[in-house]
């Protein structure tokens, strides 16, 4: 019997949970985050596209605005052509309805072709996973041997 052998597999195994499986967890955390982005742009398209039909009827529109940790105050809008969207890093940015509506489709659509690629980041390291299992057994069958 090889002492290498226990050795080897002992490394094999805190490879796959020290670094495969906290990989995953990462992908799979910025899967969730992306997951929600796609989520609140579509809800954000629905409404504008409610607000461009004028679906609405005519006067102010009530609505209730998020202050954050999801404390809600009423707010009354009385023009309701333009729409303040959040871009990133705390700035916002003034848009008509038909440029919002542009901004939406194009940033769900690069949301988009990052999940996807998340998605095959995913698939690799499960597939990495998989064949060090395998090379694992390999190395314990060869050892009972």
């Amino acid at each position: 019997m090889d002492v290498s052998i226990p050795e080897k597999v002992l490394r094999y195994e805190t490879f796959i949970n020290d670094v495969l499986k906290e990989d995953l967890k990462k992908v799979n955390h910025r899967q969730q985050q992306v997951n929600a982005e796609i989520s609140e742009f579509l809800q954000l398209k629905n409404t504008i596209q409610t607000l461009a039909d004028g679906h609405l009827g005519e006067g102010d529109l009530k609505t209730k605005m998020d202050i954050g940790c999801n404390f809600y105050v009423q707010a009354n809008v009385t023009d309701t052509s333009k729409i303040m969207i959040n871009i990133g890093l705390g700035h916002y940015l003034e848009f008509a309805l038909p440029d919002a509506l542009r901004y939406v489709e194009k940033r769900v659509s690069l949301l988009t072709q990052q999940m996807e690629k998340l998605r095959k980041d995913s698939a690799h390291t499960k597939a990495n996973i998989k064949l060090v299992l395998g090379g694992l057994e390999y190395l314990q069958n060869s050892q009972k041997k």
